[in-house]
């Protein structure tokens, strides 16, 4: 349609808020309608043409507003007006206006004078050439338009308008470059050759560029080992009906979700805010390790829609309840989600929506909480048949706070989690997600501590990160008495998953002894940052954290899976040394409310200068291992090729490659076994263990010598006849382990031996204890001693084989 030209800007017409050309106002004292020009001015007058249209337009706008404003009220009407339980009687029709047939006749006769102007105008349009074209016109939408339909909603529908007089087909990246303003903002809309901008606020809130013709981009490859995202709460609800959606909308999530969804310790303005009234008309199945990318699969019905935008729109609302389902909203005060600032995605619309209802398929490609909780996935829209309509690829939403921008992750507020018994905890998942690999500036803002102005190393000490972080929320922190933080408590929560993905990769499908200390130790390093400050100690200087030394005891036969772990540390001991902090701490793990795992450890804070002192267990002297020592391989040595092996572990617990095992030789003449593997660059927990500081984890090296003692009762037929699938860390043992050095992803080997210190066979138990030490290429750098594992009895009415 070719631009109408512009006429001189004259007051618009307020009351209906219409956008358009602007009409003249004749004097009232004329006797005349407000806005009707005089009936002597002739057609062909300038300007006049486009101001009888606009005209036409605005009456016929007028009516279906009133229509609208009918249809809101029928239905405030029925949400309200009943009593009893009844339904409330349907609206009356909105009254014709004086002096006319009726709002319909109004319509047609807006209609046909609309027509007739127009094809006057083209007529005259064609023999003057075209006409200039027009600038960026503002559309400010209603306040209750912006509530009603949603801020992305409304802008996206703005971009299409502008769009719907071109042909050929809808084929766009769309793109949200800031966040959008929470409050409605006059619209401005310009349009290129190659698509839209929609301006407001002084600055793009959306993009469409139309895509080039061609294939769309090949989906990126399935990592090795893909996230495992742990909700935040955990449900088991799989599929919500319209009902259900609505009740989210009005915040009710204990109803549809449960009671750990909920907020109920909030005041009303820190709850979530209410959704915008649905497209959805269902949510068919919610599979959170579902699909190609093992990151979910949802899938929705959706009546039939009106156009490309409505399917966006559905398609965000699809997101938004994965988001809330998976708990995103509980570390936020008046979550609500919003189109992922800076995040763009395709829209390809194949096939016009008709009358038909609709099927909406969402691959989630990712989820996490940095920067904030967010989600995006591949959409696709289907019919019945399963003809595709629409391809939506990328689509992300974040979950944002209010205030929206806030440096500090809501620290000042009261904080919205709780923790496992209902208490408001001092620090939830999203600061654990920045300590472990954001802006250190909320830690130390929990600490009390004002960043320095000379912080500029990156290195940091730091949770770890991804999967193997291991804590959640932190539900108390007590300084101690004296300024290095010795008498510090700190108590924090970690929600084990049902099926945690070092359980599944553990051959005795079990949580191994790696998980336990991993679950016990983390903590211990978020106190020293917290209460003693090493987080932001030596800022000039890459400064990182390991672990020295510790022992523990498994106090009971625990299953913490699908359970929350309370994760308690005291800081005992705080010994300052140049260049370095050491730090002492006691440690327990409990279910609730019992201990079921027990120690002491210690961790060194250091500079690269004191780290490069490290010298290995003996004081940098190569000492080989025991089997390297013979004069001649020892009688019954036999080399295993163990990484197919699944029953010691697999995946990113396949710790074993090769090993020489010794029936009856060692220190202790009671059986020997020597491991090794080469170091590999992508080995998983070198980007897991620290950001910017990759290293393999102490907790892998001592991990792998339990696999070594567990593939010595395998391999010599101690298990044969025992219940249970494997062999599981030993109740009421103490293991101990001393760190010397560290393993880098420039190293080339890692070899571990374990000397048989005692075998203990009865008919249906089995303990094994051995001692064991590390080696990284020829230097010794780690020592375990007391590595026991035992067969589990079998429960109450369990069938032996």
């Amino acid at each position: 349609m070719p631009d109408i030209p512009e006429t001189e800007e004259t007051e618009e017409t307020e009351e209906l808020a219409f956008e358009g050309t602007p009409l003249g106002r004749a004097p009232e004292s004329a006797g005349q309608e407000t806005g009707d020009v005089p009936a002597d001015v002739p057609a062909d007058a300038p300007g006049e043409l486009a101001r009888r249209m606009a005209r036409q337009v605005q009456r016929a706008h007028a009516a279906v507003l009133e229509a609208h404003q009918a249809i809101d009220a029928y239905r405030i009407r029925r949400a309200t007006g009943a009593s009893g339980g009844g339904t409330p009687p349907p609206a009356a029709a909105p009254p014709a206006p004086a002096g006319t047939g009726g709002r319909e006749q109004d319509i047609r006769r807006a209609l046909t004078d609309f027509k007739a102007d127009w094809a006057a105008y083209t007529a005259r349009s064609a023999k003057a050439g075209p006409a200039p074209a027009a600038p960026a016109a503002p559309a400010a939408p209603a306040p209750e338009q912006w509530a009603r339909q949603g801020g992305p909603a409304v802008v996206l529908r703005t971009a299409a308008a502008a769009l719907a007089d071109r042909t050929g087909p809808v084929r766009y990246e769309l793109c949200w470059p800031e966040l959008l303003p929470a409050e409605p903002v006059e619209l401005r809309v310009r349009a290129r050759e190659d698509g839209v901008t929609v301006h407001g606020a002084g600055r793009p809130l959306l993009t469409l560029q139309a895509l080039a013709a061609g294939p769309p981009p090949p989906d990126p490859e399935t990592p090795r080992y893909p996230p495992e995202f742990r909700p935040l709460a955990r449900t088991t609800v799989d599929r919500l009906s319209g009902a259900d959606l609505d009740a989210l909308s009005r915040g009710d999530f204990a109803a549809v979700l449960g009671e750990a969804f909920a907020q109920p310790h909030l005041p009303p303005e820190k709850l979530p805010e209410p959704w915008p009234p649905r497209l959805l008309r269902s949510v068919t199945a919610i599979t959170p390790r579902g699909g190609r990318h093992r990151q979910g699969l949802l899938t929705g019905e959706l009546p039939p829609a009106a156009g490309w935008p409505d399917l966006v729109v559905a398609c965000a609302e699809l997101l938004r309840a994965y988001a809330f389902h998976q708990g995103l909203h509980l570390c936020l005060p008046a979550a609500h989600a919003v189109p992922l600032p800076g995040a763009s995605c395709r829209v390809e619309l194949l096939a016009e929506p008709d009358e038909q209802p609709l099927r909406l398929t969402a691959q989630v490609r990712s989820l996490g909480m940095m920067p904030r909780p967010w989600v995006a996935a591949d959409c696709a829209v289907t019919r019945p048949g399963g003809a595709v309509v629409a391809r939506i690829g990328t689509l992300a939403l974040a979950v944002y706070g209010r205030p929206e921008q806030d440096p500090l992750l809501h620290l000042e507020q009261p904080n919205c989690r709780t923790g496992e018994g209902g208490e408001p905890v001092f620090c939830n998942e999203l600061h654990m997600a920045h300590a472990a690999e954001g802006d250190l500036g909320a830690l130390a803002a929990v600490a009390g501590m004002a960043e320095p102005a000379g912080y500029r190393s990156p290195v940091r000490p730091r949770l770890p990160r991804g999967d193997f972080l291991m804590i959640d929320r932190g539900v108390l922190m007590e300084k101690g008495p004296k300024a290095d933080g010795a008498g510090s408590r700190q108590t924090t929560e970690y929600d084990m998953p049902q099926v945690p993905w070092y359980a599944r990769e553990n051959g005795p499908d079990a949580v191994p002894h790696l998980a336990l200390m991993e679950i016990a130790l983390q903590p211990a390093g978020l106190l020293s940052g917290l209460a003693a400050g090493v987080t932001l100690a030596y800022p000039e200087q890459p400064f990182v954290c390991r672990n020295l030394e510790g022992r523990a005891r498994l106090l009971w036969d625990a299953d913490p899976r699908g359970r929350t772990v309370t994760q308690r540390v005291t800081l005992r001991s705080a010994l300052d040394l140049p260049g370095a902090a050491l730090h002492g701490y006691d440690f327990e793990l409990a279910l609730g409310g019992r201990p079921f795992y027990a120690g002491t450890a210690q961790h060194g804070y250091f500079t690269q200068e004191a780290l490069d002192l490290q010298q290995g267990m003996d004081n940098g002297r190569s000492v080989p291992p025991w089997l390297d020592r013979q004069p001649a391989r020892p009688a019954g040595t036999r080399w295993l090729d163990v990484r197919e092996d699944t029953r010691l572990g697999s995946g990113r617990l396949a710790l074993l490659e090769e090993i020489a095992l010794v029936p009856g030789g060692g220190e202790h003449g009671a059986g020997y076994v020597l491991c090794a593997k080469p170091v590999y660059p992508d080995d998983w927990y070198f980007d897991h263990h620290f950001l910017q500081d990759p290293v393999m984890p102490g907790s892998a090296g001592v991990e792998m010598l339990f696999q070594a003692v567990h593939a010595f009762a395998l391999h010599t037929g101690l298990t044969d006849g025992l219940p249970g699938p494997g062999l599981q860390p030993a109740t009421g043992e103490e293991v101990h382990w001393t760190y010397r050095a560290q393993i880098l992803r420039e190293h080339r080997r890692v070899r571990g031996e374990v000397h048989i210190r005692r075998v203990r066979r009865t008919r249906d138990r089995l303990l094994v204890q051995a001692d064991g030490s590390v080696w990284r290429d020829g230097l010794r750098i780690y020592q375990v001693d007391n590595i026991a594992l035992a067969s589990r009895p079998p429960a109450p009415g369990e069938a032996r084989p």
